[in-house]
Parts: structure tokens; C-alpha cells; sequence
């Protein structure tokens, strides 16, 4: 394996350029009193800097001039009441900034904003005031006209394909981000989809290699998994989770990459690499071959309050051992037979000890006999059951009332893909109307963190306001959309 700093100076020779545009949102009013708000509208969701001017509208700016500017990502968060935020997450995440200002000049906002809307409040002032110049500069290193065409007749999938576009183009600034309202870094579990989606509409293929070397160069935890996560700015940091689903979705990514770009270089880079990640996580089986539980929090699959992970996660395991045993295929590499024949016995293992046969779904002693949506649709994706046998055991969750449902579009593109994998076309794609269809007649534009039909308040965080209205998992319907269409 190469060192940190190889694979930051990898990183470094593919960094996107960002694509700057200016926006200038027509304003209803310009002379302002104590008191006054104004509501500017950019159309559209976007990511950038805002900017305006000050002036005296009569005599002279003799008392300091107190402004609330909030930026808010749907109409809904124009008027929210801040200060009741009761989130698990810190309350800077949310949007909004007091300005005083001294004196009449150009206002240029120093922070970066994911937003729709902006609302500027004049809050105090001793004479009116005259704001002009509204300036929003919009950045995002997907370039529009790369974006391959799609001949879409559906006009409802065509809008959520626009839609998705969309929520990734925001996405995509120097790296991949997860929001880019709150948390602004690279997950690879967002990574794996946001490449998946940027593969069939831009293919900026730098973006994605240089995701891989900013991963490659963060440091392991003590069972030998990669950071799930890592920051770019103001430097390279590695954050704190090392979660083991993420860990093998990196694996996951590489192959992909492979698959659509043939370089092999790059293959060349992070192959060792991923051999010890999937090394690792064979560390942690037991005897039988099945995963064992960690200390801490160590796998995600879904924000799901209660879920028990550890079927879902052997599937992952399965899905990723797959893809990895193709890309050595591929590449010609000698340890192929090696994988291929421990995947061949995981699977069995997988199956003799976590599928209820008389059920006929994952159910068993190591989740604690929880029923899941999940655990389906991952020993489906690990090709532990095929056709009929796992036709029934998904559809069997989906409409179990006592089943863990998934509340994330991450999880939800699983399950699309599930579907897609035994045949279940038409389904999947009632599924993506179902849930990202659904967002739009919420008045998305930009998909969500997180959605739970009929539950438009649900929150992670414990509170709406902090969640993400454009994240980067949710991009996913244009792949589906217009690879499978």
C-alpha cells in the first residue's frame, strides 16, 4: 500500500475545477425601516455566496444597522422559529446570521449557503436604509454541459430525474459531499451512490478518483477499517467513525469505478487496500462465519431507531465480496478462486444460520429474532436467495407492520435495487415514485436526507429543522431512471 501522502498528492492532481454562476433575485422593495423584511427567491435550490449593498435611503447611516439574513432551503424553513431547536445536533448548523453593519458599503457574506430561499430582516436602524445589489454566486464543479441527455417519457420520473440531478450537482463541490448544509464532508457511503448517479450524467471520473485517494489517505481504526468519513477543509482531517458497512461499500466504490472508467491505475492505487479491508472484516467472524457485534458504533445500514444490523450487515459483506471477486476477474488477479470460493462459503453459512425456512425471511438469534426490511434486502443483494424465495421474503417485510421500515433514500436505494435484481421492475419503480415522487409534492428541489411518507417532521436529530433538504444518498432515481428505463 502506498503512503498518506502518495494518496493526498493523488488527490490533490485531481481537483475539480468549481464552476461559478451568478444569480441576481429580483427584489419587491428597496427603501427599508425598522422592521422591515424582504424575501428573495433564487428559483431554484443552489450552493454559493450572497452578497448586497447598503445604503442611506435619507440622510446619512448615523447608528448602526442590525440585520437577520436566513437562508433556508424550502419555504417551510423561511419562517421557522429557530430558537425552540431542541436537536441532537448543534443549532450553527442552521442558517441564519446577524449582521451589524457600520456604516453604507457592499455586504459580502463570509460563509458558503445551501439554500432556496433568503430572508433579510432589518431588525434595528435609526433611518431607513436602501438594500440593492443582491447577489448570490452559485458553485458546483458538475459542469451542466457535460450532462448526457436522457430521452424520458414518463413525465414523473423525468422530474425526479431532473430533481436528482439537481441534489447531486449541489453535491458537487471539490469532493463529494454528504450536504451541503450541514455536515459539508465526504461519507463513503454517500460517495458510492453520488458516483453511481454522477457515472450516467456528468462522468467527471477526476471527482470520484480523487474521493478514493482522500479516503485511501485517512487513518485506520485498531480492527483495521477505513474512516468513514474524512474533512477537507481548512486541511486534511480524518474524522472519529470507522463503520465497517462503509468500510466495505469503499471496496464497493473501487469496483465501480473500475467497471465504468477501466482504470487500472487507479485499481493499481487502492487494490491492496481494499484487500485489508475486506481482510479486516473477515477478522470479525466467528466460526460459522458469521459477523459478530463490535463495541461502540461500528455499522450503520439506516437511521432506524432500534435496528438490529447484523443480518443486513453480513449482506453487505456478501455484496461486497461479489464485486470484488468480478473486478479481480477482471484485472486478472491470481487470489480470484481464493474469493470466490470464501464467498461461496459465507453464503451458504449465511444461509444455514440466518434464514428462518419455515418463514421464509431472515429472522433468527443473532438480531435478536427483529424482522426487517433491511436484512432482506441485503442477504437478496448478497445473492444469498434468488427469484420466487426472495420475492416473497421482501414483500413479506415491506408489508409488516412489525418490521423495521427504512426511513433513509441510502436505504431506500438498496431496496430499488433489490427489486431491480429479482425482477421486480414495475414495483421498483412504483417505489420511486412512492418515495421521491413524494418529496416533490412536498415542494422539493433537491432531495432529502431523510423522508418517511406521511411523517414529513421526522427527524434523526430529534428535530426537523436540522435535517439536510439536499443530500447527497438521495440522488440516486437518475441512475436508476436511466439505466434500467
Amino acid at each position: 500500500m502506498k503512503d498518506r501522502n502518495y494518496y493526498l498528492a493523488k488527490a490533490e492532481e485531481n481537483m475539480p475545477k468549481i464552476i461559478y454562476s451568478e444569480l441576481k433575485p429580483e427584489a419587491s422593495q428597496e427603501v427599508f425601516k425598522k422592521g422591515d423584511s424582504i424575501l428573495l427567491d433564487l428559483g431554484n435550490h443552489y450552493v454559493g455566496h450572497f452578497s448586497f449593498r447598503l445604503d442611506a435611503a435619507e440622510y446619512f447611516i448615523c447608528a448602526p444597522v442590525k440585520m437577520k439574513i436566513r437562508f433556508a432551503e424550502d419555504s417551510r424553513e423561511v419562517d421557522d422559529d429557530f430558537s425552540s431547536y431542541d436537536g441532537d445536533l448543534p443549532s450553527s448548523w442552521l442558517q441564519e446570521e446577524t449582521v451589524i453593519l457600520d456604516h453604507h458599503m457592499t455586504v459580502d457574506m463570509p460563509r458558503r449557503y445551501a439554500c432556496r430561499y433568503i430572508k433579510i430582516t432589518v431588525e434595528a436602524t435609526e433611518v431607513k436604509v436602501k438594500l440593492s445589489d443582491f447577489k448570490f454566486l452559485a458553485s458546483t464543479s458538475a459542469d451542466m454541459d457535460s450532462l448526457k441527455a436522457a430521452d424520458i417519457k414518463d413525465e414523473e420520473l423525468r422530474k425526479i430525474d431532473e430533481i436528482a440531478i439537481n441534489t447531486l450537482k449541489n453535491c458537487m463541490q471539490t469532493l463529494f459531499e454528504d450536504g451541503p448544509k450541514r455536515d459539508r464532508r465526504l461519507w463513503i457511503g454517500d460517495l458510492r451512490l453520488e458516483a453511481l448517479a454522477n457515472y450516467c450524467t456528468f462522468d467527471n471520473r477526476e471527482i470520484v478518483k480523487r474521493c478514493l485517494h482522500l479516503i485511501a489517505a485517512g487513518e485506520c481504526n485498531e480492527l483495521g477499517f477505513l474512516p468513514s468519513y474524512i474533512f477537507e477543509t481548512p486541511e486534511f482531517h480524518t474524522g472519529w467513525a470507522h463503520l465497517s458497512d462503509y468500510a466495505l461499500l469503499y471496496v464497493v466504490t473501487l469496483c465501480d469505478y473500475y467497471k465504468n472508467t477501466k482504470d487500472i491505475d487507479t485499481v493499481n492505487d487502492l487494490l491492496d487496500l481494499c484487500k485489508s479491508q475486506l481482510k479486516s472484516f473477515r477478522n470479525i467472524l466467528d466460526e460459522n462465519l458469521i459477523v459478530v457485534k463490535q463495541k461502540g458504533w461500528f455499522v450503520f445500514i439506516d437511521w432506524c431507531k432500534g435496528l438490529k444490523s447484523l443480518t443486513a450487515l453480513q449482506g453487505v459483506y456478501l455484496y461486497t465480496l461479489e464485486k470484488f471477486t468480478e473486478l479481480l476477474e477482471s484485472i486478472g488477479d491470481s487470489e480470484k478462486e481464493a474469493y470466490e470460493k470464501h464467498l461461496d462459503d459465507v453464503r451458504k453459512a449465511s444461509r444455514k444460520h440466518l434464514f428462518d425456512e419455515e418463514k421464509g425471511v431472515f429472522v433468527n438469534a443473532t438480531d435478536e429474532y427483529q424482522k426487517s426490511v433491511h436484512s432482506q434486502v441485503w442477504m437478496i443483494l448478497g445473492g444469498v436467495i434468488e427469484g420466487k424465495e426472495a420475492e416473497k421474503a421482501l414483500k413479506t417485510m415491506l408489508k409488516d407492520a412489525e418490521a423495521k421500515q427504512p426511513f433513509t433514500p441510502y436505504m431506500r436505494h438498496y431496496i430499488v435495487e433489490a427489486m431491480l435484481k429479482i425482477g421486480l421492475k414495475d414495483e421498483a419503480f412504483s417505489y420511486i415514485k412512492e418515495i421521491w415522487g413524494g418529496m416533490i409534492k412536498l415542494g422539493a428541489d433537491t432531495f432529502y436526507e431523510v423522508y418517511v411518507p406521511g411523517d414529513p417532521d421526522f427527524s434523526p436529530y430529534r428535530d426537523r429543522m436540522i435535517n439536510s433538504l439536499c443530500h447527497a444518498w438521495s440522488c440516486t432515481p437518475t441512475y436508476f431512471i436511466r439505466n434500467e428505463l
